[in-house]
């Protein structure tokens, strides 16, 4: 997929996480999430990233090729591990969280495109999704636009999966009932 594909989709899954209490809603989730989505083609210099960052860029391709580790889905849990281990689980709820989901939905997306090294460092063998699509083809739009469709529905409807939660708009109902009530205006 090309750079701006992972963007909406990453940029869409973090947002969607959020509205379900998954993520905080912090405006640096969805910057690190943004992140997150462009940070796996860091290992080609024709990347959105990559392009910025050459140098870092022609290592990552020569010592493990495009599509390799930084697309691993190893190295995803590893970082999950990690985060966990030195942040508590709320370090997956806030910017660590959204970075690596923004990691995840790039991962996902490349799997219909080529596929990838899903098992790297274990396994050069490439992991790929049915149907294959063309990055930058009519068949990425294809597939772009019932993601996009999909992850709107999710994040817009219902209050969240998550007991306990309570969505926000309830927070303030019983505020707007005692501001409603207690203004009076002058004749």
């Amino acid at each position: 997929m090309t750079g701006r594909s992972h963007l909406l989709i990453g940029g869409f899954a973090v947002l969607c996480a959020m509205r379900w209490h998954m993520l905080s809603p912090e405006p640096f989730s969805v910057c690190t999430g943004l992140l997150g989505s462009l940070l796996p083609d860091l290992d080609t210099e024709r990347s959105m990233l990559g392009s910025r960052l050459k140098i870092l860029s022609r290592f990552l391709a020569k010592t493990f090729g495009h599509r390799g580790l930084t697309h691993s889905g190893l190295i995803l849990v590893l970082g999950a591990a990690v985060v966990d281990a030195l942040a508590g689980s709320a370090g997956l709820h806030g910017p660590w969280g959204a970075l690596l989901l923004g990691m995840a939905t790039h991962i996902a997306a490349d799997l219909p495109t080529g596929g990838c090294q899903f098992l790297a460092p274990l396994s050069r063998s490439r992991v790929s999704l049915w149907p294959y699509v063309r990055t930058g083809g009519i068949g990425e739009i294809m597939l772009l636009v019932p993601i996009l469709c999909l992850l709107g529905w999710a994040g817009f409807s219902g209050n969240g999966p998550v007991p306990g939660h309570v969505p926000p708009s309830a927070h303030h109902s019983r505020l707007r009932g005692h501001v409603l009530k207690d203004i009076s205006f002058s004749s």
